[in-house]
C-alpha cells in the first residue's frame, strides 16, 4: 500500500507541474538537446528484489534465520547526462548514482533514445548497472547463534522508460521506471558446530522515480 500511494503522489507531481504554462516562458532553444544534470536529484522507491532466501541442510533441521533486507525502501541520487537531436529523435548517454538502505550505491551508464513533442520527452533508456550492497543475516540453532555481514559488489543491465515535461525555461520535471537486473546466486555456509545451509541473494528489482533536472545552454 505504501509503495502504490508512493507511486500516485509522483504521478500526481509530474502532471501537476507539467500543465504550468509555458507560452509566456522564454525557453531554450531546444530544451531536448545538450547537456543537462539533475539539480534535485531523483527520489523514489525500490519495488521487489534484493532477498535472501535460506535453505537449512543440517541433519536436525533446527536452524532459524534473519535479515535486515527489505523488500521496499526509498531511494535517491543524482544523475548527469547529454542529448543530441538527430532528426525527429533525441539520442544521449546518462550516468547517474543513487543510494537506499543497504545498497551502498547503485550507479548505470545507460542510452536514452527519445521522441520529443513540445515541452514533452517520451523515451526509452537502457544499459550497464553496478551495485555495491550490504547484506546481512542471522543464524541460530538451539546451540549457537551468530551473525554473517558482508559487502558485495555485482553487474548487470537496467533497462526501461519515462518522460519528462518541460515545466520552466531550462528546467524539466520527469517520472521514469527501471528494471535492474543484477542476478541472482547462491553461497553454502557451516555454522562453528558443522550445521550446514545454503543462502540464495535475489538482486532483481524495479525503481520508479521522479527526476529534476536543469538543461543548459547547448555545449556540444
Amino acid at each position: 500500500m505504501r509503495q502504490k500511494t508512493f507511486a500516485a503522489a509522483l504521478s500526481a507531481a509530474v502532471v501537476a507541474l507539467a500543465v504550468t504554462p509555458l507560452a509566456a516562458q522564454p525557453s531554450p532553444v531546444d530544451p531536448w538537446s545538450g547537456l543537462y544534470i539533475g539539480i534535485g536529484g531523483n527520489a523514489g522507491g525500490v519495488i521487489g528484489g534484493e532477498k535472501l532466501d535460506f535453505q537449512d541442510l543440517s541433519a536436525t533441521q533446527d536452524l532459524s534465520f534473519g535479515t535486515n533486507m527489505d523488500d521496499t525502501r526509498l531511494i535517491g541520487g543524482v544523475q548527469l547526462g547529454q542529448l543530441w537531436r538527430v532528426g525527429g529523435m533525441a539520442l544521449g548517454l546518462e550516468d547517474d548514482v543513487s543510494f537506499a538502505k543497504n545498497i551502498k550505491y547503485l550507479e548505470t551508464l545507460r542510452a536514452v533514445v527519445g521522441v520529443p513533442t513540445g515541452p514533452f520527452l517520451i523515451y526509452g533508456t537502457g544499459g550497464l548497472a553496478v551495485e555495491n550492497v550490504d547484506e546481512e543475516f542471522t543464524v541460530n540453532s538451539p546451540n549457537e547463534s551468530g551473525v554473517i555481514s558482508g559487502s558485495i559488489g555485482k553487474y548487470g543491465w537496467t533497462a526501461g522508460g519515462g518522460v519528462q515535461a518541460l515545466v520552466a525555461p531550462h528546467l524539466s520535471l520527469g517520472m521514469e521506471g527501471l528494471y535492474y537486473h543484477i542476478g541472482q546466486d547462491t553461497a553454502a555456509f557451516t555454522t562453528p558446530l558443522g550445521e550446514a545451509f545454503t543462502v540464495t541473494a535475489d538482486r532483481n528489482f524495479a525503481v520508479v522515480r521522479v527526476r529534476l533536472d536543469f538543461h543548459f545552454t547547448r555545449w556540444f
